[in-house]
């Protein structure tokens, strides 16, 4: 009898030691229930992107086209395309918005202009930043979603007034272009300057714009349907 209760308790004090008892504790276990330890089990990988951020994609592309559109007819100097990608991002998440970005320019590029196909780049910084700055907290406010604004729109116009002084020698079709020329003839700079001057100044109006938009969107969304996304940030 004695010999089966030194076995159960130094089964007991094996097990304690399986399942991560420290170092230096003592080796006596009392009034202790016999433990079962078990290996851990790997949780399946989470997808990239969601089932919900997929469906939320298209959406979101048929938005960024349609406000583009409006934006254009009126030369403008705003553009309000990325207000799709930008709330997206902060939904989903940066990989999310980089590719309702990406979509977007692709379209833009069939169906307007190939040189759209250019301006990629452009669409990838604003989806990632959008993320990263959803995922810090920025939209739970609207003066946050205007500071994210306006960082994404002073990096997304470095990248921009690059890719229109290599391409189009600094001037568009769009409302930009037109500022590019206002601001050339007012302040007697060079084309490259004068373009990138106007990529900053319409860059940082519109995508503080866009961030509001995309706040006010978020502050109107049910709790629970933002709970479903993994990077609602509101």
């Amino acid at each position: 009898m004695a010999a089966e209760k030194y076995r159960g308790r130094a089964g007991v004090c094996r097990a304690a030691e399986r399942c991560g008892k420290h170092a230096g504790e003592p080796d006596v276990v009392r009034n202790v229930r016999r433990v079962v330890c078990y290996p851990p089990v790997p949780l399946p990988a989470r997808r990239p992107l969601p089932t919900l951020a997929l469906a939320l994609i298209p959406r979101a592309v048929a938005l960024n086209l349609a406000l583009g559109a409006v934006i254009g007819a009126l030369k403008l100097p705003v553009y309000l395309d990325s207000v799709g990608t930008i709330l997206v991002a902060v939904l989903a998440g940066p990989w999310a918005g980089i590719v309702t970005g990406i979509v977007s320019n692709s379209v833009l590029g069939l169906l307007v202009s190939p040189a759209l196909f250019a301006f990629i780049p452009v669409a990838i910084v604003i989806g990632w930043l959008a993320g990263v700055a959803g995922a810090m907290g920025a939209f739970r406010t609207l003066a946050g979603a205007l500071a994210a604004g306006l960082a994404i729109g002073i990096a997304a116009a470095l990248v921009s007034a690059v890719i229109v002084i290599a391409l189009m020698g600094g001037l568009t079709a769009s409302g930009t272009g037109i500022l590019t020329i206002a601001i050339r003839a007012a302040f007697g700079v060079s084309v490259d300057s004068a373009a990138r001057i106007a990529a900053v100044a319409t860059d940082a109006l519109d995508k503080p714009l866009s961030c509001a938009l995309v706040y006010l969107v978020l502050e109107r969304l049910p709790r629970r349907l933002r709970a479903r996304f993994r990077g609602a940030a509101a």
